[in-house]
């Protein structure tokens, strides 16, 4: 599913120059996606998507894709899509349309007690006395079922000690910011939008995955790119940077704004000034 987010944005370049009504056919677009998401269920996911593509319809009214009040779209479209999930989630929540453990989950997460919160618990004690460098001591094989998925960098850091998770922690810090440099270098507009997509999918694994780690939000369903073990999430990250690196091999390709014949024109007239 999340290899629909770089595809959104070519669906936005489709609706370029339009106005409201395509605006509210891109929405459609962002809702539908996450909707089945949210239904398989895979919550995290969904999340990941929905702010994924929020970014990329942002940039893409910020660059005058529609033909829209920049400032004030923008503004509408995310309250719209903050306010709307927040009273579906109280309503579901206060009704009891969730499944079971998703209301046990809201409830461990507000009073720290319960079975839901085990996991939390368990990741906060590892977390605590890290040695700066070698092995703490600490069961973490044993402790956290499937070590080398979701819970990885509690690994590293337990293994290794704090300097690696550091080491750890700058590269995938360096590899966000390198990916949204590529984005940011684009003439091509649809490339732009399409890496900023590419790039926030790596950025939400990456924040979400430590943040449930040290126990600030509850555990979903995250990797941390290129370390967690599976081949799903392997070959998605491969994808994500080798789409990423063919856009930016192409960063000087000119956006469609000019044509053919100004671009003859310009070439000539730098040739000209440099003889």
């Amino acid at each position: 599913m999340m290899f629909y987010v770089p595809i959104y944005g070519a669906i936005l370049y489709k609706y370029r120059d339009g106005g409201v009504s395509a605006l509210c056919r891109a929405i459609l677009w962002l809702i539908l996606p996450v909707f089945i998401t949210s239904r398989i269920p895979s919550l995290g996911v969904a999340v990941i998507m929905m702010v994924s593509m929020l970014i990329e319809l942002t940039v893409a009214v910020w660059k005058g894709w529609f033909q829209l009040p920049v400032k004030k779209t923008i503004i509408g479209v995310w309250l719209f899509f903050a306010a709307v999930p927040a009273i579906l989630l109280t309503v579901k929540y206060a009704f009891h349309m969730l499944e079971t453990y998703q209301e046990a989950r809201i409830r461990s997460y507000f009073t720290a007690s319960g079975d839901a919160n085990y996991m939390t618990s368990m990741l906060r004690k590892f977390n605590e006395n890290i040695l700066l460098w070698g092995n703490s001591g600490k069961d973490v094989v044993g402790g956290l079922p499937e070590f080398n998925q979701d819970y990885i960098f509690s690994y590293i850091l337990n293994s290794y000690g704090l300097l690696a998770g550091i080491f750890v922690a700058v590269l995938l810090a360096s590899l966000v910011v390198f990916l949204f440099g590529a984005s940011v270098r684009q003439k091509n507009e649809l490339g732009m939008v399409m890496g900023f997509g590419c790039g926030m999918i790596i950025l939400l694994n990456v924040f979400l995955n430590f943040a449930g780690i040290f126990g600030w939000i509850p555990l979903t369903t995250t990797f941390l790119p290129f370390l967690s073990v599976g081949r799903n999430n392997i070959l998605l990250c491969y994808a994500l940077v080798g789409i990423i690196l063919s856009i930016y091999r192409y960063k000087d390709v000119y956006p469609k704004k000019f044509k053919a014949s100004q671009v003859s024109l310009q070439k000539t007239i730098t040739l000209n000034l440099n003889m």
